[in-house]
C-alpha cells in the first residue's frame, strides 16, 4: 500500500511535465500565391473581382487593413484620355473576424480607355505577438494566380504589397 502511494505523487509529478508545453506566440502575416480575377479582360462598365489568394493563412493578427486601387485611363468631358484612380481601404479582425483571402469588386468606368488596367493591394497587420520573418512571395504567372505579393514582417507589424494587370477592351 505504502508503495502506491509513493508513486502517487511520482505519477503527478511526470504528469505536470508533460503536460506543460511550451507555447508558441509567434506572429506572422500570410504567405500568398499571387491575384485571381473573375476575367482577364474586361469593358467599360462592367465589373471586375479580384482575390488576393493565400499561400498560408496568417497567425496570431488582430487589426488588418487590406487597400485595394485600381489604375486606369479614361476619356474626360473634354474627350481627351485622363489618367483615373479608385482606392478604398477595408479594415478586418483577421483572427477573430475573417482570415480568408481578401476579395474586392471593381467597377470599371463606363468612360474607360481601352488598354490596360492596373490593381494594387497593400495589407499592413497588427500582431498579437512577436513577428517572424515569412518568404517574400513571387511572381506568378499561370491562370490561377497572376502578377505577385510580396510580404514583409517585423516585430510589431506585418504586411503585404502587390499588383496585377488586366486588359480593358
Amino acid at each position: 500500500m505504502k508503495t502506491k502511494l509513493l508513486l502517487l505523487p511520482l505519477m503527478a509529478c511526470l504528469f505536470a511535465l508533460v503536460a506543460c508545453e511550451e507555447k508558441d506566440y509567434s506572429s506572422y502575416p500570410p504567405t500568398w500565391k499571387g491575384f485571381a480575377l473573375s476575367s482577364n479582360t474586361v469593358s467599360p462598365g462592367d465589373t471586375l473581382v479580384v482575390t488576393a489568394l493565400q499561400d498560408q493563412k496568417g497567425r496570431h493578427i488582430e487589426g488588418t487593413k487590406y487597400t485595394w486601387k485600381l489604375s486606369c485611363s479614361v476619356i474626360d468631358a473634354q474627350g481627351e484620355t485622363q489618367p483615373y484612380t479608385y482606392e478604398k481601404t477595408v479594415s478586418t479582425n483577421y483572427d477573430g473576424t475573417d482570415n480568408g483571402d481578401p476579395t474586392f469588386v471593381f467597377h470599371i468606368p463606363d468612360s474607360a480607355v481601352a488598354g490596360r488596367g492596373t490593381i494594387n493591394f497593400v495589407a499592413k497587420y497588427s500582431y498579437y505577438g512577436n513577428g517572424i520573418q515569412v518568404s517574400q512571395g513571387t511572381t506568378y504567372k499561370d491562370d490561377a494566380a497572376r502578377g505577385y505579393i510580396t510580404s514583409t514582417s517585423s516585430t510589431l507589424y506585418g504586411g503585404a504589397s502587390g499588383s496585377v494587370n488586366f486588359t480593358i477592351r
